[in-house]
């Protein structure tokens, strides 16, 4: 699995920064040291985050993380910039193909809203995983889900059943309700709502 890209961009908001309450970075740490090839931007307003996108697709990344805040509606970035799931979703459609899988890293991360965006403009992840916990799920336990999440991508890969497996074990040690959505043709399916047998 080394062979795997992976782009972390994060936003988090100017008093997690000061705090070092980075979970991307922490992320993009513990995949250094797995000999995994990574690129990591601090991506404080929307013209960051738009370069941060552009970047990825320029460098062939298989696996765009996002770090930042959100909610039902969207995502918040450091500068307080809010982003609907529609506009974000038509912010990230140059790498929502195939191939590509997207990590959302915040607050409803893994909420229905931005698979209907994404399905609106016409956006095809592999896989969106993240979070649906709208109340949020802590820096410690936030660094732990996608410290297991990629150690177990790096050693088992991306098939269906391997991530079936994974969001159980990120769900059995850390609280957050996390999940994966992966695109059957027509609708994003989500587990752990669907057998993947």
């Amino acid at each position: 699995m080394s062979s795997l890209r992976i782009f972390i961009a994060e936003s988090v908001s100017a008093e997690d920064f000061y705090e070092g309450r980075v979970d991307g970075y922490a992320a993009n740490e513990v995949l250094k040291i797995q000999g995994v090839s990574t690129i990591y931007r601090m991506v404080l307003t929307r013209t960051l985050l738009d370069a941060s996108v552009w970047e990825a697709g320029q460098q062939g990344c298989g696996l765009f993380h996002l770090s930042c805040h959100g909610n039902d509606d969207g995502i918040v970035l450091t500068d307080g910039t809010a982003i609907g799931w529609l506009e974000f979703a038509s912010l990230v459609l140059p790498i929502a193909v195939p191939g590509c899988s997207l990590v959302m890293s915040c607050c409803s991360g893994g909420y229905v809203g931005l698979s209907k965006a994404l399905q609106k403009v016409g956006g095809t992840f592999d896989y969106i995983s993240g979070s649906t916990e709208a109340a949020g799920v802590g820096f410690t336990d936030s660094c732990l889900a996608w410290s297991i999440l990629y150690s177990r991508i790096i050693s088992r890969g991306l098939k269906p059943t391997d991530l079936r497996d994974t969001m159980n074990v990120i769900n059995n040690a850390v609280p957050g309700a996390f999940v994966f959505r992966k695109w059957n043709g027509s609708v994003h399916l989500s587990y752990p709502n669907y057998s993947m047998r």
